[in-house]
């Protein structure tokens, strides 16, 4: 049996991790403590929220597996985007709200919605950023506050959403 010798000295492996990855910027205290109003959500962003929900609403599961990377590729346009935003951005649409009851009717739709929904929210529970937006946020999608409240202490992303969509 032939031994493999180690590799040479000069030989190094990189990390497919870019660099933004690795180095950790620190978040300008303004942009932690920001209104709720002068969180990032452009009309392009809007736009983008808008064909990812029309998307996956009017599409079968096959048709959703061919477009798993154009739709993978909007989300990330969108990464930057507030969830509390982007929720408010489907819940004040006529069009995308209707559009919601078709996603959570469907066990496949409504899981992949919530693998990409639940990990930002929880990110921004776990950072303190959802309280202070949580009296702005029932606003703007005409909800109490006390129901926001609930869903966020309980951190219950999926009913949230499923009480938005009866409202």
């Amino acid at each position: 049996m032939y031994e493999v010798p180690p590799p040479p000295a000069y030989i190094y492996t990189f990390s497919r991790t870019p660099i933004a990855g690795i180095v950790k910027f620190p978040i300008e205290k303004e942009q932690i403590d920001a209104p709720y109003h002068q969180l990032t959500c452009t009309d392009q962003d809007k736009a983008t929220i808008h064909e990812i929900v029309i998307t996956v609403a009017d599409h079968g599961k096959f048709s959703l597996l061919l477009k798993k990377s154009h739709l993978d590729q909007l989300g990330v346009s969108i990464n930057h985007v507030h969830p509390l935003k982007f929720l408010s951005t489907i819940f004040t649409s006529p069009r995308l709200k209707d559009r919601m009851y078709d996603i959570f009717s469907d066990y496949f739709k409504r899981s992949s919605f919530m693998d990409g929904l639940t990990p930002r929210l929880s990110r921004e529970a776990d950072k303190g950023r959802l309280q202070q937006y949580a009296e702005d946020f029932a606003t703007e999608v005409n909800i109490p506050v006390e129901a926001v409240n609930h869903f966020f202490r309980s951190r219950d992303w999926e009913n949230l959403v499923r009480y938005l969509i009866k409202q």
